[in-house]
């Protein structure tokens, strides 16, 4: 009797590259300061539609509970049987009611979630925005008066604690240098508790590479697809490889980007592995046990896009190609300034791609179409964009895109890739060339 309830009961949060947004909006924004709050038990007692039903069978019931509520006047072969009218840990639409309910409370006082992001909140006029992931809120402010406003309203429906120093948010762990312009993010300890986990010794030499680089072949006029020849592993090896994929996988979006391409390609292989992929496993773990506290510096900025498109053709397993990204915030007309990683973007092109321009091509596409919500979050959290820096250092894709270059072999490419020049005449994007030494 579930189906008048939406398929999708999730409780809508902010993803990471939100939340990067308005950690480097913090740092860049003048006597703005940062700041964390936790509504406790956020799931429980709130209001339902219509009520639930459920069973349970006696003999997993406490006896205290069993002699307090006097269950075994009700129960029915062995089975009691309950009405759930109010939101419990467990109930699929727990998240969802709860969420609903908290943007009704907020907005009676002025606040609003953002059009186009998920989880981005802000007031009609008061210098707050913040994200919020199921119960925790990260906020923006200028003046701690309209901070206590939040809290204050959380505090009428919510029993709330604050970290006024805004040290901890999603599990990373951010140290904030207001005065100098700068944020750390890193999250210590969760590298050695991930390798205690899958017990993985220290290596006796330190390993600086989290994957092997691929030998170059000077002066070759074909590129062959290699191919995995060694022997398959067993399903418990193929599980412990997935394991430690979905254990790291978070580590990397949120405090190291380096490691976004070996977790990728291993995940990518995972559910046919074989012993040279745990050989790469291994590198892998011994590279992470040799860098185990890394992070990311966001540095204070005009709040401009910026990004970097490159692409490894012929890299991939039956004959794939990888497109790469670095995403950052920068300032206007200022290509040296660099800056902490927003979002990386390291995936295997879903085609085949015919030679070395198209593969850059397809890379430019995948960047540009994840650059799109990024420059409709910036507008939203106050930060008008401008054309969008794209650089590239392969010059037959840009000059295909700027239509300098329109040979024949460019009408089999992938017709997708054709909206990049409508991105061009739209003044969405800016692409550039630059030499690879510079990407």
């Amino acid at each position: 009797d579930r189906i008048n309830y939406p398929l999708d009961t999730s409780t809508p949060t902010a993803d990471l590259a939100t939340i990067k947004l308005l950690w480097n909006s913090v740092i860049s924004t003048p006597n703005a300061r940062y700041m964390t709050m936790d509504v406790k038990d956020f799931y429980l007692n709130t209001p339902m539609e219509r009520p639930e039903y459920m069973r349970l069978r006696m003999n997993i019931v406490p006896e205290e509970i069993i002699e307090h509520y006097n269950l075994r006047e009700i129960k029915e072969d062995g089975w009691v049987f309950c009405e759930i009218s109010r939101g419990m840990y467990g109930l699929p639409v727990a998240g969802l009611i709860a969420n609903k309910l908290l943007k009704k409370r907020l907005s009676a006082h002025g606040y609003y979630e953002c059009q186009f992001t998920p989880g981005l909140y802000r007031h009609v006029w008061r210098p707050v925005t913040f994200t919020l992931v199921v119960d925790d809120f990260g906020v923006k402010f200028v003046g701690n008066q309209h901070a206590n406003h939040l809290k204050k309203t959380l505090e009428k429906y919510y029993k709330v604690s604050c970290d006024w120093s805004g040290s901890l948010y999603v599990g990373v762990t951010l140290d904030w240098h207001y005065d100098r312009g700068y944020v750390d993010t890193s999250m210590p300890g969760y590298i050695p508790k991930a390798l205690h986990k899958f017990q993985h010794p220290t290596p006796k030499r330190p390993q600086h590479a989290p994957a092997k680089a691929k030998p170059i072949q000077y002066g070759a006029k074909q590129q062959h697809v290699e191919r995995d020849t060694s022997p398959s592993i067993s399903a418990d090896r193929i599980k412990r490889i997935q394991d430690i994929v979905g254990t790291f996988i978070y580590f990397g979006r949120a405090c190291d980007p380096i490691i976004a391409q070996t977790l990728s390609s291993i995940g990518s292989r995972q559910t046919k592995a074989t012993e040279k992929l745990e050989e790469e496993v291994k590198q892998f773990l011994d590279y992470c046990a040799t860098h185990p506290n890394t992070g990311v510096r966001f540095l204070a900025s005009e709040m401009i896009l910026n990004m970097h498109s490159d692409a490894s053709y012929l890299s991939e397993p039956e004959g794939k190609s990888r497109a790469g990204g670095h995403f950052y915030l920068g300032n206007k007309h200022d290509e040296a300034f660099n800056n902490g990683a927003i979002l990386t973007v390291s995936k295997v092109i879903k085609h085949v791609m015919a030679s070395a321009s198209e593969a850059e091509l397809a890379a430019l596409f995948y960047n540009s179409k994840a650059a799109i919500p990024l420059r409709v979050t910036l507008e939203e959290m106050g930060h008008p964009q401008p054309k969008t820096p794209i650089t590239t250092d392969n010059s037959t894709a840009h000059g295909l895109i700027h239509d300098t270059m329109t040979p024949k072999a460019a009408k089999s490419m992938d017709m997708r890739f054709q909206w990049l020049k409508c991105c061009l005449a739209q003044l969405m994007f800016d692409y550039i060339w630059r030499k690879g030494t510079g990407n």
